[in-house]
């Protein structure tokens, strides 16, 4: 996730789940790298969001390292492995719960958060004008962590949506288009500039049942600008449709200062709930 450029206001969505009593339904075991105790407090926070919005039986687990990271980057996650499952990738908490057990010793999520960084924020109030919340920014990686990525990538000007010869079901889901009759994405020739001006045309949609129930009907925008930005691209929900301050704001690629947003929102669970949560 990366730093957004300063803003003149703060904008604040809270945890509506911060405060709640509800038992979790997934349990997080996380390896701490470096945290400073205020950085953990809230990690643990961020934890305890998706642990009250995924269910599974088998513990998911998560190795955070505190370290210096490029500039603007505020953090990074994701999956450890993907697995063949019938056919589909998919990551490592997907493929543990649906096998009902651990099928690898390593992190299922690897995380890393920016030691370089000294404007974070974290306090359980809104982060104020200037600060940048880290429990946002925990939330929004440990969401890559859990599944919401997809496999595109565009090397040499030629575009692809799979790896090892396998898509996941994020994957399986995208469309040139907002319509349900948009071409899919991954029945687009493979390593093809067809499918490289598919990922930067600005009009990838994520299309399922469970996303047009949580998003007025619609197909969910992805971020798909004319210049390929990997790691941002394809694996975030559009800005521009999405801005600080909307319920859905926490799965975009850049946050501003001051903007906490701490829960999923609705489209982002429906989308995770469409990939096997």
């Amino acid at each position: 996730m990366y730093a957004g450029p300063a803003s003149t206001r703060q904008t604040v969505v809270l945890d509506p789940t911060a405060d709640s009593k509800a038992a979790p339904t997934a349990k997080f075991v996380v390896t701490y790298v470096g945290f400073s105790t205020a950085a953990k407090a809230a990690f643990q926070r961020a934890v305890n969001t998706w642990a009250q919005t995924l269910t599974t039986n088998v513990p998911i687990t998560v190795k955070a390292t505190w370290e210096p990271l490029g500039t603007g980057i505020l953090g990074s996650a994701g999956p450890s492995y993907g697995w063949n499952c019938s056919g589909l990738m998919c990551i490592d908490a997907i493929a543990n719960k649906k096998a009902g057990k651990n099928l690898d010793p390593s992190p299922d999520i690897v995380a890393r958060f920016s030691s370089n960084f000294s404007n974070w924020w974290f306090g359980t109030g809104p982060a104020p004008k200037g600060k940048y919340d880290f429990q946002s920014v925990v939330t929004h990686e440990l969401g890559h962590g859990v599944g919401f990525l997809g496999l595109g990538s565009i090397t040499g000007g030629l575009g692809s949506v799979q790896l090892s010869g396998l898509n996941t079901a994020y994957d399986r889901a995208t469309r040139l288009g907002p319509t349900s009759t948009s071409a899919l994405l991954w029945k687009m020739p493979n390593n093809s500039t067809t499918l490289a001006k598919a990922l930067t045309s600005n009009n990838v949609y994520f299309d399922s049942a469970k996303v047009r129930a949580a998003n007025g009907a619609k197909s969910a925008k992805l971020y798909a600008p004319s210049i390929w930005r990997q790691g941002s691209s394809y694996s975030h929900l559009d800005e521009a449709i999405f801005p600080a301050g909307n319920k859905n704001s926490l799965m975009t690629y850049a946050i501003g200062d001051g903007e906490t947003i701490r829960t999923p929102g609705p489209v982002a669970v429906a989308i995770l709930k469409s990939i096997g949560w």
